[in-house]
């Protein structure tokens, strides 16, 4: 059987960017492009380090822990083409899984796309980005989009997703 692989992403489903960023939206005082922003917030304020976890993380990791015979691994992307501000954003999120005790094999890509390269017709993303679920499942992946209050919905359709693929790899 091609074992089935579970792509976590970090942002916006692990961790609460969004609210980090709009935090630091108020150090500014002019009104900054978000590329700027997102640029001193990477080099000069290291975002990435420091995040508190999305309200349902815990549920969350929780269940996929309980997961068998599923490969799980953390799929992220680092927001830029800018190789220095690409390896910070690495760093930062490796410092991150590293204090938050996740050990899952994490996967970097430059942009929300390129999550797509990942997609299999064994692999499962959960995203909290349309941008990334739709160039995922176009690949032949299944995504999945998560969002903050719909958790359980996002844990039936991952458990449905997995009992699918199971049973088609059983009657094949």
């Amino acid at each position: 059987m091609n074992k089935i692989t579970l792509y976590l992403d970090m942002d916006g489903v692990l961790a609460n960017f969004d609210k980090k960023f709009q935090e630091l939206k108020t150090l500014y005082e002019h009104d900054e492009e978000d590329h700027v922003r997102f640029r001193d917030a990477v080099m000069k304020y290291k975002i990435f380090e420091d995040l508190e976890y999305m309200p349902d993380t815990n549920v969350l990791l929780n269940h996929v822990s309980k997961l068998r015979d599923i490969n799980i691994e953390i799929l992220t992307s680092k927001g830029t083409f800018d190789v220095a501000r690409g390896e910070e954003a690495e760093r930062q999120k490796m410092l991150w899984l590293k204090r938050k005790g996740i050990t899952y094999k994490p996967n970097f890509v430059r942009t929300k796309t390129e999550k797509a390269k990942f997609a299999t017709p064994y692999s499962i993303l959960i995203d909290d980005s349309i941008g990334c679920i739709k160039p995922f499942n176009n690949a032949g992946g299944h995504g999945i989009l998560h969002s903050n209050d719909t958790v359980k919905q996002t844990l039936f359709e991952l458990d449905r997703i997995i009992e699918n693929l199971t049973n088609e790899y059983i009657l094949s």
